[in-house]
């Protein structure tokens, strides 16, 4: 009973990082975690900024989009994809 109480847990947690994955709107395979503090623009969404540490976090159909790291203020063009 109670590895079935436990799989079901799992089923249920699974399902819901899926969905969070899908609700964030970009589609796009993004890395579970962050190791620094970034976020993207593309030029295609304007004024917001898409959650996310890697170019692969950008959207699929983002334009120019760049990676901006929080702690050094730098900036990294992601490649066209």
């Amino acid at each position: 009973m109670a590895s079935m109480k436990l799989s079901f847990t799992f089923i249920l947690l699974l399902s819901g990082l899926v969905g969070l994955g899908e609700i964030g709107g970009t589609g796009a395979a993004c890395p579970a975690r962050c190791v620094q503090a970034a976020y993207l623009t593309c030029d295609n969404y304007p004024s917001k900024q898409i959650g996310g540490c890697d170019c692969q976090c950008a959207p699929k159909d983002g334009k120019n989009c760049r990676l901006h790291f929080l702690t050094t203020g730098r900036t990294f063009n992601c490649p066209a994809q």
